[in-house]
């Protein structure tokens, strides 16, 4: 029951225990999202977007390290977006970072605004896995880069409060992202974790 729980919150934390749940993912998701920032080579030039900011810890970590001068960040939850608007406040103030709340399946953004895109640990919650990966691309620039990390599914489908999520296997996704135009898809893995570069 508790790992059923659990398994909510972590798709969209609300109520009492959100802030918790915030530190809860962002001590657990910081190697895999470490390691993707590393995969996505940021320059300072680049306009980014985060899928799933959580508490906004990592979005904090990539201005502070890359000097980058725009960064966007969405999430499913008001509680996230509160916590990661009081970590970034003074890069909010300066308007290096662009908090809002939505969906993946309709990002609120332009065409072809993002030089890279990337998200973490999301992908079990889209409600509609071809419509957000059309939607990744259609904000994409041409020659833009996406980055999709997820943990192994044979690894997930181990753990009681993933029941509910949507597991996919990296072939699937792989052909998901080939028939929505993204080329040259590079696997990369480390240990259980495997992050889908591929470009526009």
């Amino acid at each position: 029951m508790i790992q059923r729980w659990l398994g909510n919150q972590l798709r969209q934390p609300k109520g009492l225990l959100s802030k918790l749940i915030g530190i809860y993912m962002q001590r657990g998701n910081d190697s895999i999202n470490r390691w993707t920032t590393d995969l996505l080579e940021i320059k300072k030039d680049d306009v980014l977007l985060e899928v799933g900011i959580g508490n906004g810890t990592t979005l904090n970590r990539i201005v502070a390290n890359t000097k980058i001068e725009k960064i966007f960040g969405l999430d499913l939850s008001d509680e996230m977006i509160k916590q990661a608007k009081k970590l970034n406040k003074k890069y909010i103030e300066d308007g290096i970072v662009v908090l809002q709340k939505g969906n993946i399946i309709s990002l609120p953004y332009k065409d072809s605004i993002f030089d890279k895109v990337f998200s973490v640990h999301t992908l079990y919650f889209w409600t509609d896995i071809n419509q957000g990966v059309s939607e990744v691309h259609r904000v994409l620039k041409p020659g833009g880069k996406f980055c999709l990390s997820i943990t192994d599914k044979s690894q997930m489908e181990k753990m009681e409060r993933t029941k509910n999520f949507n597991l996919i296997n990296i072939e699937e996704i792989e052909k998901l992202l080939s028939n929505h135009m993204f080329h040259t898809i590079k696997l990369h893995q480390k240990g259980v974790y495997w992050c889908l570069e591929a470009t526009k």
